[in-house]
């Protein structure tokens, strides 16, 4: 029996709902046939030039991406636009794109989690509660198994994630023990990280005013990177659906693409110049 598109979206729509994405999310279907027979999947956090060519290379019929390809509806396919140009190439060559995106940020297992546990965050619980699963939402609020200074938690979340530096704002009076994170880009969950007693609140992107009010409060705002607090969670997925494969009798190869690395660079770069 054949593995179809469809059947991989919906397995996917187990682990994360459509009815945690958030309103303006486009969550699923990016673009292909969902009848589609598929036996070669590639998951990766983007959907970029470099994952089609992957996907030629390695002749899969599917893509799994966090990050959706179709943000905003597109009123021309004018393939001097850089999504154009994406779509045409995936529909030209029968590869199907879906994208699991802030459903998979706010599920059980999903994006945040993921976070939590290479933060050693314990006892955790959602930031930002969803309406329609409040054991899920945005975000996630912890405890770490010891508390730490801040000198050691920075360094704690710069090794965690892999990164040769990060950014921070505002600090903590005292021991870091109650820590909040958003996977992404999560400056509007500042509030609510405040509020709940958090002493330092990891995420990404952070924007210029949340970082004054962060010197204004007894919080540390650290920026752990838009990549790099959503990345580990492509492993997972990859591990997701070759247990469902196994259950299911499904006879698909799934492939992470490790080609992937935050666009964004230091100059001057210390290692290369």
């Amino acid at each position: 029996m054949n593995t179809t598109v469809k059947d991989i979206e919906d397995a996917l729509f187990e682990w994360a709902p459509p009815s945690l994405a958030e309103e303006w999310d486009n969550v699923g279907l990016q673009c292909g046939d969902p009848e589609a027979t598929v036996r070669k999947i590639v998951v990766g956090l983007d959907v970029s030039q470099a994952v089609f060519h992957f996907c030629l290379e390695h002749q899969a019929e599917l893509v799994i991406s966090h990050h959706p390809l179709i943000f905003k509806p597109i009123s021309c396919l004018n393939l001097k636009d850089y999504t154009a140009r994406l779509l045409a190439g995936f529909l030209r060559h029968n590869i199907s794109v879906v994208s699991m995106h802030t459903n998979l940020d706010s599920c059980l297992g999903g994006v945040n989690d993921r976070l939590c546990t290479l933060l050693d965050l314990q006892a955790t619980r959602p930031l930002m509660p969803s309406g329609s699963d409040p054991s899920a939402g945005l975000g996630r609020i912890g405890t770490l198994e010891r508390p730490m200074s801040q000198k050691e938690f920075l360094e704690h979340v710069k090794t965690r994630l892999n990164r040769d530096w990060i950014t921070y704002a505002g600090s903590s009076s005292g021991p870091i023990s109650r820590v909040a994170v958003c996977s992404g880009s999560g400056s509007t969950l500042f509030d609510q990280a405040l509020s709940q007693g958090a002493e330092a609140f990891v995420t990404a992107e952070i924007k210029h005013s949340i970082a004054r009010q962060a010197e204004a409060a007894d919080l540390l705002l650290v920026d752990g990177g838009h990549f790099c607090t959503e990345r580990p969670v492509v492993r997972d997925i990859q591990k997701y659906l070759a247990n469902v494969a196994k259950q299911r009798g499904w006879e698909v190869e799934i492939l992470v693409f490790d080609g992937e690395h935050t666009p964004l660079s230091l100059w001057p770069d210390c290692k290369e110049a």
